[in-house]
C-alpha cells in the first residue's frame, strides 16, 4: 500500500515493489504540490486520488522509472528521438538552447531530484544573465528557453521517467515583458516603398509585390516552385518551407498542418509572374546545361536555392540603399494582413490567408490597427483644431 508523507508545501508518495537482488528495499516514489487554492478536503481527496493511481502503475510496471539518470543524460536522449520530428531550424535552436543553458545549469542534477524550485532558480538565472551586449536577456527570450525545458520534462513524463512534471508552469513567475511591438508600414510607407522598388532588378520586384500580396513567410516564399501556381484560378499554393541551416539548405514541410493554404492573388501580381516566368524562360536559356533545374521561383543567377537569409540580407541593403527606415522582412506579412483588415476583410479570411492556426494570433493585427486609429483621432483631433471649437460649445451649452 502507498505510504505520504508531508514535507513542507509537498507531499511524497511512496511504494514499496519488493526488493533488488541484494535484498535491498526497491522503492518508487513521486513528489506532489498542491494548487495553493485547494482546500484541506480537496488536498485529502486529490491527494488519495493520486496515490492509488501511482500504486497501480507501479504494480503494472506503467511506472519504470531510472532514479539515478542525470538531466544531461536525458537531454541526449531527448534530441536523439526528436530529431525525425522537429524542423532542421526547431531542432539547431533546441540543440543551442540545451547545450548554452539547460545542461550548465541543470544537467547534473538527477531528474527525480528536480523539484519546481529549482525551475524558478532557472528562470530567475535566465533574466538576470547578461548577453553578448551586455544587456539582460528579454523576458520573451527566457520564455522561449523554458518551452525547451518543459519539452524535455514532458518527454521525460511520456517515456515513464518521471510521474509528475515539475516544469509546469502554473505556479512559476516569468518576468514581465513589455507588449510586443508589430512593424506595420503605412499607405505612404507602402507606395514608398514600390515606387522605389521598379529600379530593382525584376526577380526582387516579384517577391516584394507576392510577399506583401500574400501574407506569405520569407521561407513560404523561398520554398514557391512554378507547379505551386494555379494560373486559371489565380491561386498559390503554400505547402513548404524552405530552411538554412549549418550552411545545409532544404525545404521541409511547413510549421503546421493550417500552413497548407491556397490563397488567391489579385490579376496585376498574376501579370507580374507571367511576364517573370518568360524573363527567367530566358535566363535558362542563355545559362544553358549550368541551370539548377528545380523550378524554383526565386533562384540565383544560375538557378539554385535561395534561402530565407538571403532574402532577409537582400531587403536590410535594400532599405539602406533608400534610406527607407529599417523594418524586418516579416513586416511585409503584417502590413499584408493591416491593409486586408483595414479594408475590411472578414478576420477568418485573414487567418486563413496568413495560415494562422488560431485568430488568436491575427488578433495582434487588429490592435494594431486600434491604436493606429487612436493616433489618427489624435491627428484629426490637432489639425481641425477640435479642442477649441469643444471649449466654445461648452461655453454655449
Amino acid at each position: 500500500m502507498a505510504t505520504i508523507r508531508k514535507r513542507g508545501n509537498t507531499y511524497q508518495i511512496r511504494v514499496s515493489c519488493g526488493t533488488d537482488m541484494y535484498g535491498k528495499k526497491i522503492i518508487e516514489s513521486m513528489t506532489w504540490k498542491p494548487d495553493k487554492n485547494m482546500t484541506s478536503r480537496q488536498i485529502e481527496k486529490e491527494l488519495n486520488k493520486i496515490a492509488v493511481h501511482f500504486e497501480e502503475n507501479v504494480k503494472n510496471g506503467s511506472i519504470k522509472r531510472d532514479s539515478k539518470i542525470k538531466l544531461h543524460e536525458l537531454c541526449d536522449i531527448y534530441l536523439g528521438m526528436q530529431k525525425k520530428n522537429l524542423s532542421p531550424n526547431t531542432y539547431n535552436a533546441y540543440s543551442h538552447t540545451i547545450e548554452s543553458y539547460i545542461k550548465p545549469a541543470l544537467g547534473h542534477l538527477k531528474l527525480a531530484d528536480i523539484t519546481p524550485l529549482h525551475m524558478q532558480k532557472f528562470i530567475n538565472a535566465l533574466s538576470e544573465q547578461k548577453t553578448l551586449r551586455h544587456t539582460t536577456i528579454a523576458p520573451s527570450t527566457v520564455k522561449s528557453y523554458y518551452i525547451v525545458v518543459q519539452s524535455i520534462f514532458k518527454f521525460a513524463c511520456r517515456m515513464g521517467f518521471l510521474e509528475q512534471n515539475p516544469a509546469a508552469s502554473t505556479n512559476l513567475d516569468f518576468p514581465k515583458s513589455s507588449p510586443a511591438h508589430t512593424d506595420i508600414l503605412e499607405e505612404k510607407g507602402v507606395k514608398n516603398l514600390l515606387e522605389c522598388l521598379e529600379n530593382e532588378p525584376l526577380m526582387w520586384k516579384v517577391l516584394i509585390h507576392l510577399a506583401l500580396c500574400t501574407g506569405c513567410r520569407r521561407g513560404e516564399l523561398a520554398a514557391l516552385q512554378w507547379e505551386d501556381i494555379d494560373w486559371n484560378k489565380k491561386q498559390v499554393k503554400i505547402s513548404k518551407s524552405m530552411y538554412h541551416v549549418n550552411g545545409e539548405k532544404g525545404i521541409k514541410l511547413p510549421k503546421t498542418n493550417d500552413s497548407n493554404r491556397t490563397i488567391t492573388i489579385p490579376d496585376y501580381m498574376l501579370q507580374m509572374l507571367k511576364y517573370y516566368k518568360n524573363r527567367q524562360t530566358e535566363q535558362k536559356l542563355i545559362q544553358g546545361q549550368d541551370w539548377n533545374g528545380n523550378n524554383m521561383l526565386f533562384t540565383s543567377r544560375k538557378g539554385t536555392y535561395i534561402s530565407p537569409d538571403t532574402i532577409s540580407c537582400w531587403f536590410r541593403f535594400f532599405l539602406k540603399k533608400y534610406d527607407i527606415p529599417h523594418i524586418k522582412f516579416h513586416a511585409l506579412r503584417h502590413t499584408s494582413a493591416s491593409i486586408l483588415l483595414a479594408s475590411g476583410t472578414n478576420i477568418k479570411t485573414v487567418s486563413s490567408r496568413l495560415g494562422h492556426s488560431n485568430l488568436t494570433t491575427t488578433n495582434r493585427y487588429v490592435h494594431a490597427l486600434l491604436d493606429a486609429d487612436v493616433v489618427a483621432a489624435d491627428t484629426l483631433e490637432q489639425k481641425l483644431n477640435f479642442i477649441e471649437v469643444g471649449q466654445k460649445w461648452d461655453k454655449n451649452a
